[in-house]
């Protein structure tokens, strides 16, 4: 399956990776974010360092499993789909002749890690291993973690009945956000911004209590901000007076801070330019979206 029919799939439910931000407990992704994505409505992720690595190290991880446990992994040929909650996807790494599901993971640090051979792994992932234990029927996962790229662990996840009903539950709700294409309350900025930050009508709405209040906590906030501001250029301009000319400043062979020049950048002067060639000017000159301005008065 190519990346472009992989990822299409997907949109078509919901997967293990998905679980987490579906109930609203991922500290990567919001409900909104994650309907935005099942709706079509943001651009598929651009593969990092991180994620190239995983699926290249997958394959050496899953044969290391194989040779420890002595157990045959199998490999589904497609994404998976419950026969009953039909929205509950798994496109899972692999399962063993032995009923066990197999999942795979590469990480950079041991932090959520807890000790080998029990079900201590990040919470995150542990909503993802549960899915996918609803989707496949099977009672218990084995997780092959390669963190930092030397030190290999497995950890056993045994099925949560009274969790795996939650997330049965949690799931159903947003799904039905998406089939009904009826977005999900904003729960960030960033969410707020997308939901609401483009158009705005010509009216008025009165504020309550609650508005009122955070307004009231914004505009302590700003005048710390400020007073925080001042106090850090007063402590900057110290140092710097301190260290008139020279370039770095150390304590007991430790570098502390350095201030060094750098070279002059180079900026295209669109004034200049505008004025000197105002056709190719307006040939290329282009209209962003329409924003909305958040101002206090």
């Amino acid at each position: 399956m190519n990346k472009e029919h992989w990822l299409a799939e997907r949109r078509k439910g919901i997967g293990g990776s998905d679980a987490a931000a579906a109930l609203g407990l991922s500290q990567y992704k919001t409900p909104y974010q994650l309907y935005l994505d099942k709706i079509g409505e943001t651009p598929d992720q651009e593969d990092n360092e991180a994620m190239l690595w995983g699926r290249a190290l997958e394959p050496v991880i899953r044969q290391q499993y194989a040779e420890r446990t002595g157990r045959t992994v199998l490999m589904p040929k497609s994404i998976l789909r419950h026969d009953k909650h039909n929205f509950m996807l798994a496109n899972i790494d692999g399962y063993t002749d032995g009923g066990r599901l197999l999942e795979i993971k590469t990480t950079r640090t041991a932090k959520g890690w807890g000790e080998p051979d029990t079900d201590e792994i990040p919470d995150i992932y542990g909503m993802q291993i549960q899915h996918y234990l609803i989707v496949t029927g099977l009672v218990v996962a084995d997780v092959a973690v390669l963190i930092g790229g030397s030190d290999y662990r497995q950890y056993v996840v045994e099925a949560d009945k009274e969790l795996q009903e939650l997330i049965i539950e949690g799931e159903a709700d947003f799904w039905r956000h998406v089939e009904n294409r009826e977005p999900p309350e904003p729960v960030s900025y960033s969410d707020v911004v997308a939901r609401y930050g483009r158009h705005s009508e010509a009216r008025e709405i009165e504020a309550d209590d609650d508005v009122l209040g955070d307004l009231g906590g914004l505009h302590n906030v700003r005048r710390e901000i400020k007073e925080l501001q001042k106090t850090e250029e007063s402590f900057k301009t110290s140092i710097m007076k301190a260290m008139g000319d020279a370039d770095t400043l150390t304590y007991r062979g430790e570098r502390l801070v350095t201030w060094k020049a750098s070279k002059g950048a180079s900026r295209f002067d669109a004034t200049a330019f505008k004025k000197a060639h105002p056709d190719l000017y307006a040939q290329f000159t282009k209209t962003s979206d329409p924003s909305r301005r958040f101002l206090i008065k």
